[in-house]
């Protein structure tokens, strides 16, 4: 079981015509679940996952274009521990790693290198046969890991209710507060878990994920996928932090190895890429999901350009009624 709590993003005015495109995915993927019909619970449970994203770079100067490329490396874990037989309460215990690096030459963006710790503790009980409630306590650093002060140490939390319409819907609703370098980031996410037929899966959590997957055969699948992720980072000079926001829609292709171990392949073509240096005492008022609370001064680096993205990630996964 995974929830990603990492998530959401902000829009500026520089993007309203990418903004409205996004808002156009929204509202087809959210069309998508709202079709009526017979469906299934939940598409999987994923355990571990261990994902490498390449990001072609460019920001352009008076001097020239600067092009470079980033790397982003993430490990996912999350193991429950089974208080009674019947498996109806349990402790959750995980974390998540995260390795950001940068290569080339940029010096119009100062950034070479970040990092992530977020250990995860929870609970989960089921409040009766078609309602669960899991809780989540998240404590993260997240800096260039240089001079680490106990202030580097952030906190977040979430609260995640599930109910089981039938053996094939469930929907999901989040709820959650992260402290952020900029301020506080809360989460609100909808979601559901949905087997259309034997062939389509929709699932995700609205507005941080969505992916709409179709059964190729027992071993490959293919489809859509939409990812948001929000994070900011301490970096040495301690009067600076980092924040990046990215929209991400894309393709992905994955092949079963094993009943339980899968391989995707995702190119995605970045909506919004913010990455952004702030001076620390620029803070914003607030964050609810990708939209941003107050007048925040504009970041000190200059924009870096969208594009196209690439990754590849290995999962464990949990399969109900697949052998």
């Amino acid at each position: 079981m995974k929830i990603n709590h990492r998530n959401t993003t902000k829009i500026r005015p520089a993007q309203v015509s990418h903004g409205l495109t996004l808002a156009y995915l929204f509202i087809f993927i959210s069309m998508l679940l709202l079709l009526p019909g017979s469906s299934f619970g939940q598409g999987y449970i994923e355990g571990v996952n261990v994902s490498y994203e390449h990001l072609p770079m460019k920001i352009k100067t008076e001097a020239g274009d600067q092009k470079f490329t980033g790397s982003n490396l993430k490990i996912a874990t999350t193991i429950p521990i089974f208080l009674t037989p019947n498996r109806s309460k349990y402790l959750l215990v995980g974390g998540n790693l995260e390795a950001f690096n940068f290569s080339g030459t940029h010096p119009a963006f100062e950034v070479k290198s970040v990092y992530s710790i977020s250990p995860t503790v929870g609970y989960s009980t089921m409040v009766n046969k078609n309602f669960n409630l899991t809780a989540l306590f998240m404590p993260f650093l997240n800096s260039d890991y240089k001079n680490v002060k106990g202030s580097d140490i952030k906190f977040g939390a979430v609260v995640r209710g599930t109910w089981k319409v039938s053996d094939k819907l469930t929907w999901k609703g989040i709820v959650g507060y992260r402290r952020q370098f900029y301020g506080p980031q809360y989460i609100v996410l909808v979601g559901m878990d949905w087997k259309v037929n034997e062939k389509l899966w929709i699932f995700g959590d609205l507005p941080h994920s969505a992916t709409v997957s179709y059964a190729v055969n027992q071993k490959v699948n293919t489809g859509f996928n939409l990812f948001v992720q929000n994070s900011t980072y301490r970096l040495n000079n301690q009067q600076r932090y980092f924040e990046y926001n990215t929209v991400n829609p894309g393709f992905f292709a994955e092949y079963y190895i094993s009943p339980n171990w899968a391989i995707r392949a995702t190119a995605a073509y970045t909506l919004i890429r913010n990455m952004e240096v702030y001076h620390k005492n620029d803070k914003a008022d607030g964050f609810i999901d990708f939209y941003e609370l107050g007048n925040r001064k504009d970041p000190i680096n200059p924009e870096v350009a969208g594009g196209l993205s690439f990754k590849v990630g290995l999962s464990y996964r949990i399969v109900p009624g697949k052998h």
